[in-house]
């Protein structure tokens, strides 16, 4: 692959070569790790194509200034992408704790770990027995927080005197999931 800075300028100049080259040497990565998380071949060229134009756009508009190799910085808007499209498409089960008690308790295989699981997936399953250790109010006030509501919809919703003590309680229940996560092998 070319210098980044080359690659930069070849792209503001809309040479077909590099796009080629671009192509050639970094959609193969970036097939193989979205489709290990979740993906599929049309997924992966979604995002590509997405983070070209997207790289594209941004030298028009101004100047990039690398301070990485240009794979790099590709990859990690490709990551960043399907990161937010697998959020947007809510991949997992609602994280309610009654969900996923009852998931546990049927024994579905949902947790069971084997040997073709992604490590998104397992990190997912640690995240969730991390969870599932926390005391109730911790579950509810980190699952709203995950649900997308804001402190003061918790605030009420829970009876926290204010957004400042929720946002309070989210940083120490996240700490706590923290050290029960990092315990976890």
């Amino acid at each position: 692959m070319l210098p980044g800075n080359e690659v930069l300028m070849r792209l503001k100049s809309r040479d077909k070569t590099v796009i080629e080259t671009i192509y050639r040497c970094l959609f193969p990565s970036i097939n193989h790790w979205i489709t290990m998380n979740s993906g599929s071949l049309e997924d992966a060229e979604d995002i590509f194509h997405d983070t070209l134009l997207c790289v594209m756009t941004k030298l028009d508009a101004q100047s990039i200034n690398l301070t990485c190799d240009f794979s790099t910085y590709f990859n990690s808007i490709c990551r960043h992408k399907w990161h937010q499209i697998l959020w947007k498409r809510k991949r997992f089960l609602p994280l309610t704790v009654e969900n996923l008690q009852m998931s546990i308790d049927e024994g579905d295989g949902f947790y069971d770990m084997d040997d073709g699981e992604s490590i998104e997936d397992q990190k997912y399953h640690a995240f969730i027995e991390a969870l599932n250790e926390l005391d109730p109010q911790s579950q509810a006030v980190i699952e709203a927080s995950l649900n997308g509501k804001s402190n003061k919809e918790i605030a009420l919703e829970m009876g926290f005197v204010n957004t400042q003590a929720v946002a309070d309680k989210k940083k120490n229940y996240k700490k706590k999931l923290i050290r029960i996560i990092s315990k976890c092998p």
